[in-house]
C-alpha cells in the first residue's frame, strides 16, 4: 500500500480529471523526471514523433479503396457512396500481394511521398484487448474480451489514447513514454517533452509528465501580467495573486501551474524567436497546427530537447451525412498538410529524425446508411517520413465486402492489427528499450509483434 505524503497527493491531483480542466485554463508545462533506461541513449541524436489525430472516426473504406477484381463488391456495399473508379489514384507498395489499391482523390499530395519511399500504410489498426476473429465475434465473444464500448466516440477515443482497452487508466502511452525517456534526453529543458497544439489529450499523459499546450500561434500568453487596464501596479498585483503559494492543496497547484506557464510563455517565445522556419504551409487548421510544430521542431537545441513529441488535431470526421463532400474537403486539408510538413522537415535538415502517424478513434461501417457511414472498428493509419520504410502496406489489408472475413457487421472491420503493436514499433523507433516496451503498453505480450517493421 502506498503511503499518503503530500507528492502523493500532488501527483493523485495532477492525473485527475481536474488537472484536464486546469491545463485548459492554464497551459504549461512541467516534467518530474522519473529514472529510465533512457539515461544510458547515446547523447547526440534527436528525434521527433508527430501524432495527426483525426477526430470522429476516419473512414477507410473510401481513404484506401480496392480497384480492379475487387472494385464491385466494394461498390455493392458503399452504394451511392462508392467512389467512381476512375477517380482514384494507384497506389504500388513493394512486396504486397493483395488486390490492387487506390488512394482517395483529395489525397493527391501524398501519393508521390508514397511512391518515393516516405510514407507507408499500416491496415486494418484498432483497439483490441487481445486478437479476435469473426468466428469468435460471432459467438458472442465469450472466449475472448473486447474493448469496453466499442463503436462509442469518448471510449474509443480514451483507448487508443491510452493504449488500455481492458482497464481505466489516468496516463497516454506517449504520456508513459516521456516518463521514461525525458531524464536521458532533456535533463535541463524547462518543457515538457510531448507538447499540444490540438488541444488536451489523454495520449500524451503520463504519470510524471504534463503535455505543454500551444497554439498556432505559439507559446499560450498569460495577458495583463505587466499592464492591467493600464496600470503596472494592477499587472504586478495579478501576478502575484497567480503564483504566490496557497494555503491548500488546490491552491498551491493552481499558482505553481500559473508560475510555471508564465515561466514556459517566456521561455518558449524567445526560442521561436531565436529559430529559422521559413517552409510554406497551407493556410488550414491542420496546416497552421503542422507549422507550429516545425517552428517547435527548429527551436529544440534552444529548449534543450532531443526528444519532442507533438500532438495535433483534426475535426470532422463523424460522417453520419454527406460523407462524400465532408471527406473530400477533410482529406485535402489533411494531405496537403502533411505533405508540406514533409517538406519542411527536410528544409531542416531532420527529415530522417521526425516521424509523423496518424491515428483515429475508430473506422466506419463499409454499409451505407443512406448518405453516410456509422461508426466501426478498425481502420488504416500513414506513417511519413525519412525513416520510414515506405512505399509498403503493413499488416493485411482487409476484404472490402458485406460478410468478409473481417466483418463484424455492416462491414466494421475487426482489427487485425493493435493499437499496442503500431504504438511499440513508433516507440522503439523513439528510444524506448526493449524491456520497457510493456511499461508503455502492457498488453503488447498478447499479440504477434512488437515491431511491425516500418521503421527502420
Amino acid at each position: 500500500m502506498t503511503n499518503r505524503t503530500p507528492e502523493n497527493d500532488r501527483r493523485t491531483f495532477l492525473r485527475g480529471g481536474a488537472a484536464l480542466t486546469l491545463l485548459h485554463a492554464f497551459p504549461f508545462a512541467t516534467t518530474l523526471f522519473a529514472s529510465a533506461a533512457a539515461s544510458a541513449q547515446s547523447a547526440g541524436d534527436y528525434r521527433a514523433l508527430v501524432c495527426v489525430f483525426l477526430n470522429g472516426g476516419n473512414d477507410q473504406s473510401n481513404t484506401i479503396v480496392p480497384i480492379g477484381s475487387d472494385y464491385a463488391a466494394y461498390q455493392r456495399a458503399r452504394g451511392e457512396l462508392a467512389l467512381p473508379a476512375s477517380s482514384l489514384l494507384p497506389l504500388s507498395p513493394v512486396g504486397y500481394s493483395g488486390p490492387p489499391l487506390g488512394l482517395h482523390p483529395s489525397l493527391s499530395a501524398l501519393q508521390p511521398l508514397f511512391a518515393s519511399g516516405q510514407m507507408a500504410i499500416v491496415a486494418n489498426v484498432g483497439t483490441l484487448v487481445a486478437p479476435i476473429n469473426r468466428a469468435q465475434w460471432n459467438n458472442g465473444r465469450s472466449t475472448v474480451a473486447t474493448p469496453f464500448q466499442l463503436f462509442s466516440h469518448s471510449d474509443q477515443f480514451r483507448h487508443w489514447q491510452t493504449g488500455l482497452p481492458d482497464r481505466v487508466s489516468s496516463t497516454g502511452w506517449l504520456g508513459r513514454v516521456s516518463d521514461l525517456l525525458n531524464r536521458g534526453f532533456n535533463p535541463s529543458s524547462g518543457v515538457s517533452m510531448n507538447m499540444s497544439v490540438g488541444g488536451n489529450n489523454m495520449l500524451q499523459v503520463g504519470q510524471n509528465t504534463v503535455q505543454y499546450q500551444l497554439n498556432a500561434q505559439g507559446a499560450v500568453r498569460v495577458g495583463a501580467l505587466s499592464n492591467l487596464y493600464g496600470s503596472t501596479t494592477g499587472g504586478m498585483a495579478l501576478r502575484r495573486l497567480m503564483t504566490q503559494g496557497g494555503s491548500d492543496l488546490f491552491g498551491r497547484e493552481l499558482n505553481a501551474i500559473s508560475a510555471r506557464s508564465i515561466d514556459t510563455e517566456v521561455l518558449v517565445s524567445s526560442a521561436l524567436g531565436g529559430s529559422a522556419m521559413t517552409s510554406a504551409f497551407p493556410d488550414t487548421s491542420v496546416g497552421r497546427q503542422l507549422r507550429m510544430v516545425a517552428r517547435m521542431i527548429s527551436a529544440r537545441t534552444l529548449l534543450g530537447q532531443r526528444r519532442q513529441v507533438f500532438f495535433v488535431q483534426q475535426g470532422g470526421y463523424d460522417f453520419h451525412d454527406d460523407l462524400i463532400n465532408d471527406h473530400s474537403a477533410r482529406l485535402r486539408e489533411l494531405g496537403d498538410g502533411l505533405a508540406a510538413f514533409q517538406r519542411a522537415t527536410a528544409d531542416l535538415g531532420v527529415s530522417d529524425a521526425v516521424t509523423t502517424f496518424t491515428a483515429s478513434e475508430f473506422g466506419r461501417a463499409l454499409q451505407s446508411n443512406g448518405r453516410g457511414s456509422d461508426h466501426g472498428w478498425g481502420g488504416h493509419q500513414f506513417v511519413l517520413g525519412g525513416a520510414v520504410a515506405g512505399q509498403r502496406l503493413y499488416g493485411r489489408f482487409p476484404t472490402v465486402a458485406l460478410g468478409g472475413p473481417e466483418d463484424a457487421g455492416q462491414g466494421r472491420l475487426i482489427p487485425t492489427t493493435s493499437v499496442d503493436e503500431f504504438a511499440a514499433t513508433l516507440c522503439r523507433w523513439f528510444g524506448v528499450p526493449l524491456s520497457d516496451l510493456p511499461t508503455v503498453v502492457p498488453n503488447l505480450g498478447r499479440f504477434a509483434s512488437s515491431n511491425l517493421g516500418f521503421l527502420g
